[in-house]
């Protein structure tokens, strides 16, 4: 036994020092590594595999470098990296907390997220469930503090059942020490089986998986790194690609779970126990009939529990705990029966998914209490429409769905959808306050769309979503080219995310000028994508998808500061001394109080005054408008950041809000400047916009301005600025120079 753990042990070292042994007096860098497959494989006595392991192997080739790796768990490797005493740690998240600690490599490794599974006795399947319950959880892993956090927002704290690998997560779950878990999505993929546990509708904190050296280290190891993991990545036939085809298209091994033995002895156990028992019962009845009927009483009582008991736990299996209607597993279940005694008839059916609008927006302004009242109101007028032999599920959240048999032509699912929609149609009274709630609605059709559950239920879904996109409201019937669309969607996700790494994306600037003088006194920074396969793509074709996505936060975030950077390097080489940059602000960047950090540290690296940036925010924040996206705006106010309300007039215009919100100035929407001042309607409205901008002590800037009659009737009106063709189109950095030059020349700047 000893010799066999000397050999493993020699074999390790050798194994794990092969790099070394290839390139003879090379870099040395010793590489912490964690059990984390597939992103990494650390089993004790053989060498460590995974995606990050080929990676750090091809740049070490590349660079010369001798590995050596450490072996250690999790939590004790970012402890060693703080301390110096590793170079690198592969396979970490990148998270802001982090990043205060270490340095982090520019590219990353892999998009992940995490997942909450549960075992299949337990009832959890949204955030709310995970109260009072047990959770798995790896050690200083990020998705295990960023989950504690999220239950928390939700009143849904949690028992942290801490371990030191995800497979002691699943593990925990099975020997029933946990009641759930959460796990990467990489990880999930390839060692969750449906016989051990269920996923649940829990998804949250997408990150990506980068390396980190310690703090004050030399940047030199990163800095090859990223370059080599650059060169990888664009090469399709790497061995970046080749590790990812290998490690996450391979199929795990059938297993047992580990608990099947035991089951198969409990089994065993109480069926020897049964018979004694029968054996005591025989043997009592001879000796005492009056003992006998006791022990039946007694016997009957517990029988009687034992099914109040599982009735209990059908119900809350299968019956959402709010609306007491189905839940997901409920749906499912009536489905399946249906489908199957509609199979080798003419019989079809009609799936609808509802989804309310603005739930969120609900909950945010009233509390999750007035959301719950909401919801339970909003079951009872659907139920109420739908017919005796129809069946109405809640998914979760603000989900819902409807089975409606006996369908002959569509226009009968038509009269459906129509009931459920003119249902919430009246108002509900939450409390004292009325709420006006609306729904979209997705359909499809069986057999005509799908003839399974999971196809059948995605093709409504998607439906859904494309009647929400229309505004919502309303119902639309499943197309095939929705799903082509929704695949177009994704396929712009992902090529976004790579153009964001890639640094694919370039700023143009557009001329603000004072209309009595003509001079330049602000740019506004307009984004642009530099997409190889379609030259320069505008901001139209793209922005939409990363507000669906949250990308909008990152893509913003890069204009901020790679704006602020261009107009500091101008103003240092005496071009644009008085000059302001104007930013577009997304209201998604409002979340958390992200905007307020993120402007700060723009400014902090690249140099500029607070007060030569202005932040261009649309009407749609009156729509978020709470105590947090107040507080921002009034932090940046004191920074001395300038505010402007873009698009006036477009949106959701508050004038309570307008008076006390701390903007400086007003854009009016270039729809309105365009038909000045031949259409009397749109002449009208943009003096009553410059007479309130006066009254309220507000600057004025009109966009769009394309003839020298809009120029003079605005400057005539009182309105102090402008921008459009007439003056400038927006231009490239390196373009717009020449006319700084001319103006600087002139004696203006």
């Amino acid at each position: 036994m000893v010799f066999r753990i000397l050999l493993q042990a020699c074999l390790f070292w050798l194994l794990s020092g092969s790099p070394a042994m290839a390139v003879q007096g090379g870099i040395p860098v010793r590489v912490g590594v964690a059990d984390n497959p597939p992103i990494v494989t650390a089993t004790p006595g053989v060498p460590p595999q995974g995606i990050a392991i080929d990676v750090i192997r091809a740049v070490a080739n590349r660079e010369g470098w001798r590995i050596t790796y450490v072996p250690d768990s999790f939590d004790n490797l970012l402890s060693r990296l703080d301390k110096g005493e590793i170079d690198l740690l592969v396979g970490i998240a990148y998270s802001e907390e982090r990043a205060k600690r270490f340095q982090f490599s520019q590219q990353s490794l892999i998009g992940n997220w995490g997942m909450v599974f549960r075992h299949a006795q337990s009832h959890i399947e949204s955030l709310p469930d995970l109260k009072g319950k047990r959770v798995a959880l790896m050690r200083g892993s990020t998705h295990s503090q960023t989950l504690i956090d999220l239950a928390r927002q939700f009143d849904a704290g949690f028992t942290p059942v801490y371990v030191d690998t995800y497979a002691d997560v699943l593990r925990a779950i099975i020997e029933r020490r946990a009641d759930a878990g959460a796990v990467n999505r990489v990880f999930a993929a390839l060692h969750v089986h449906p016989n051990d546990m269920v996923a649940t509708g829990i998804v949250f904190n997408p990150i990506f998986v980068h390396y980190a050296a310690p703090k004050h280290a030399d940047p030199a190891l990163l800095h090859a790194l990223d370059r080599d993991l650059a060169a990888l990545k664009v090469d399709p036939g790497s061995a970046y690609y080749a590790s990812l085809r290998r490690w996450l298209e391979a199929a795990p091994e059938t297993r047992y779970p580990s608990w099947l033995s035991w089951a198969v002895a409990a089994v065993a156990g109480l069926f020897v126990l049964a018979l004694a028992i029968v054996g005591l019962l025989r043997y009592q009845v001879k000796r005492q009939t009056g003992e006998l009927q006791r022990r039946a009483d007694l016997l009957q009582t517990e029988i009687q529990q034992r099914e109040t008991a599982q009735q209990h736990l059908n119900q809350l299996a299968y019956f959402d705990g709010l609306t007491q209607l189905p839940n997901r597993e409920g749906f499912r279940t009536a489905l399946e029966r249906m489908l199957s005694a509609l199979q080798g008839s003419e019989a079809r059916l009609a799936l609808l998914f509802i989804d309310l609008d603005r739930l969120k927006n609900i909950n945010d302004g009233l509390g999750h209490g007035a959301g719950d009242l909401l919801l339970q109101q909003v079951a009872q007028r659907l139920q109420s429409v739908l017919r005796a032999h129809d069946h109405l599920s809640r998914f979760g959240g603000d989900e819902f769905v409807a089975i409606v048999s006996d369908i002959d032509v569509q226009t009968d699912a038509e009269l459906v959808a129509t009931r459920l929609l003119n249902s919430l149609a009246m108002p509900i009274d939450i409390g004292a306050t009325q709420i006006y709630s609306s729904a979209s609605i997705g359909i499809a059709l069986y057999p005509d769309d799908a003839s399974s559950v999971e196809t059948l239920l995605k093709h409504a879904d998607t439906a859904m979503y494309q009647a929400k996109e229309q505004g919502g409201n309303r119902f639309l019937f499943y197309h095939a080219q929705q799903t082509a669309r929704v695949v177009e969607r994704l396929t712009l996700d992902t090529r976004l995310r790579q153009a964001l790494e890639r640094d694919e994306f370039l700023l143009h600037y557009q001329p603000i000028v004072e209309l009595e003088s003509g001079r330049i006194v602000g740019l506004e920074a307009l984004l642009r994508w530099n997409d190889p396969d379609q030259r320069l793509v505008l901001p139209g074709a793209f922005i939409s998808a990363a507000e669906d996505t949250g990308l909008i936060v990152q893509l913003g975030e890069w204009v901020l500061e790679a704006g602020c950077a261009q107009l500091h390097a101008w103003q240092k080489q005496g071009r644009a001394a008085e000059l302001t940059l104007a930013v577009n602000v997304s209201t998604r960047q409002f979340e958390g109080g992200r905007l307020v950090k993120s402007v700060a540290q723009a400014l902090a690296r690249t140099g500029l005054a607070a007060e030569c940036l202005e932040l261009e925010i649309t009407e749609n924040v009156m729509l978020i408008m709470n105590d947090e996206v107040r507080s921002s705006l009034d932090k940046l106010r004191s920074m001395g950041v300038r505010l402007s309300l873009d698009d006036f007039g477009t949106g959701y215009s508050s004038l309570s809000y307008l008076k006390q919100l701390p903007f400086h100035a007003l854009k009016i929407d270039q729809s309105f400047v365009r038909r000045i001042p031949d259409q009397a309607g749109d002449t009208q409205i943009v003096t009553t916009i410059l007479a309130l901008a006066k009254g309220l002590g507000l600057e004025v800037i009109a966009e769009g301005i394309e003839t020298s009659q809009q120029y003079d009737f605005l400057r005539e009106n009182g309105c102090e600025f402008g921008q459009g063709y007439l003056m400038s189109r927006p231009q490239a950095a390196d373009q717009l120079v020449a006319l700084l030059e001319r103006q600087r020349a002139s004696g203006s700047v």
